[in-house]
């Protein structure tokens, strides 16, 4: 059998690299949302009356137990790596609900204690009931990194 021609070697690894790229960017579509941290908000704006939130400090942010700023709450000048650890505010792990964020930096949620599993943020000055999926999740914040 005669070798293929050269042209035909050339269409057959010009495929191969196309095929390769393919894969490569589908890979990148299909990582995990931890490969990189989400940016993505606690919830969004409403209508919530400031009143609501009227005991949460000046430079401080607060966590709600209840929707609207409804108390237990708790407040923080610079974080918390395990609310369900004394002496923290008790009541407030995997059940903050509303917050409000009375700082200048943007501040960071997570699921796990110790920082772990991004849940998302609250910019400066946001005030307002955690989208329902990250409601009763909080478990560590901080200012962001």
């Amino acid at each position: 059998m005669p070798p293929p021609p050269r042209r035909g070697i050339l269409l057959i690894r010009k495929m191969m690299t196309i095929l390769a790229g393919v894969a490569f960017a589908a890979s990148l579509l299909s990582m995990p949302a931890s490969a990189a941290a989400p940016r993505s908000p606690m919830g969004e704006g409403s209508d919530v009356s400031t009143a609501a939130y009227s005991d949460c400090p000046a430079a401080r942010m607060c966590i709600f137990n209840n929707l609207n700023g409804g108390r237990p709450w708790g407040y923080f000048a610079v974080g918390d790596a395990n609310l369900g650890a004394a002496p923290g505010p008790s009541g407030l792990n995997n059940n903050a609900e509303s917050g409000y964020n009375r700082t200048s930096q943007v501040w960071c949620f997570y699921d796990g204690a110790g920082y772990t599993n991004l849940l998302g943020y609250m910019d400066p000055g946001d005030q307002y009931n955690f989208a329902v999926d990250k409601r009763n999740k909080v478990s560590s914040l901080r200012v962001c990194p």
